[in-house]
This record gives structure tokens, C-alpha cells and sequence, in this order.
């Protein structure tokens, strides 16, 4: 997959300036390597969960201290909603977007009644989503 990466405004990576590590909850390989690709230009480490399940295992075990969570809502196992619940109560202060491609009105209230603080829409903006991504990562720390 190549990407092309003058779409991705350039001053981005310069608003990053530590290894940020962000954790993809993303069932679908595709979607998955389309994030990373997009991400590749920034200091970024990514993680990958397949499933809700493993999403709140890397939580519990407190290894990786993540600074930020992209959260498929259509997962195997635990789906997004009932992840981001749990992950919440375990870190309520790290900060959750919602992907997914199912983007209708009840889906949007219901991410962010289960605690996520944004939401992103698929098929992505490649500018959008970086920019939001930088903003949590930026304010975070």
C-alpha cells in the first residue's frame, strides 16, 4: 500500500515531538495498515488490538502506557462501545476516538455515551484525521 503522503500537511510532524504510542483496535487488516501508513510520517508508535477483548488486556496489564486509542466500534469479541467502557474505567484520562464506517446519527451518541471523546468517520479524510489525531496527542502532553 502507498499512500501519497503530500496529502499530509507537513508542519503535522513537526507539532509532534515525542514518540507518542497509540494503540489501533481495528479487526480488519486493510483498515489497519491504511493507519499505519498514514501514521509513518509522524513519531508515532503503534500498537494493534484485533478484537474489544484484547483492547482492554493491553490496559489491564499496564505494560504500555498509551497516550492515545483509535477504536473500531464494529469488533469480534467486545465490540468498541463495551472497550471503551472498560478501558475508561481502568484510564478514564486516555483519551478514545471512535472509527468506524457506520456513521448514522444513533451510532455517533452512542460512542460517545460509552466514553469516547471523538469520533471519526470512515472512509477517512486523510487531513482530518491526522489533525485530530495530532490534537489529542499535542494537548495531551
Amino acid at each position: 500500500m502507498n499512500i501519497d503522503k503530500s496529502v499530509v500537511e507537513e508542519k503535522t510532524a513537526n507539532k509532534l515531538n515525542k514518540k507518542f504510542k497509540v494503540l489501533v483496535v481495528e479487526d480488519d487488516d486493510y483498515a489497519y495498515l491504511l493507519i499505519n501508513e498514514l501514521l509513518s510520517l509522524h513519531p508515532i508508535n503503534l500498537y494493534r488490538a484485533i478484537d474489544g477483548e484484547e483492547a482492554i488486556d493491553n490496559f489491564k496489564n499496564g505494560k504500555i502506557d498509551f497516550d492515545l486509542v483509535l477504536m473500531d466500534i464494529r469488533l469480534p469479541k467486545i465490540n468498541g462501545y463495551n472497550a471503551t467502557k472498560r478501558i475508561k474505567e481502568i484510564n478514564p484520562s486516555v483519551p478514545i476516538i471512535a472509527v468506524t464506517a457506520f456513521a448514522h446519527s444513533q451510532c455517533i451518541i452512542d460512542c460517545f455515551d460509552s466514553g469516547c471523546d471523538d469520533f471519526i468517520a470512515k472512509p477517512y479524510d486523510l487531513n482530518r484525521i491526522v489533525k485530530k489525531i495530532e490534537n489529542y496527542l499535542v494537548l495531551r502532553n
